[in-house]
């Protein structure tokens, strides 16, 4: 029973170091395009690597097929809740940088 708490643990752990290796790969694509365009570079393998590793802990947890459930259900609730954060910074971000007016500041119609 402890080690199907530890695995699972672990497979948390590890389904949250892919979200963020994935969002890390993601931004250094977007952002500094000319500068890692290379298609597997070490945040796209270590997404990959991390996500193996929790399909592995949550397998050895439950076994395969509700491994594999709990799996999935670990890695779509730590993405959305990286979109969520997302959206949450770039909401913050777009209404620090939005001016009063348009008309005011110059701005094209």
């Amino acid at each position: 029973m402890i080690t199907m708490i530890i695995l699972v643990v672990a497979a948390l752990l590890f389904s949250g170091a892919s979200v963020f290796s994935f969002c890390k790969a993601n931004y250094c694509a977007c952002n500094h395009a000319g500068e890692c365009d290379n298609p597997i570079n070490h945040y796209w393998l270590a997404s990959i690597l991390f996500s193996l590793i929790s399909l592995g802990c949550c397998c050895f947890a439950f076994h395969t097929q509700d491994g594999t459930y709990v799996w999935l259900l670990l890695m779509s609730s730590c993405l959305s809740g990286a979109l969520l954060s997302a959206r949450k910074q770039k909401l913050r971000h777009c209404s620090k940088s939005k001016p009063t007016d348009a008309l005011l500041t110059g701005g094209i119609n």
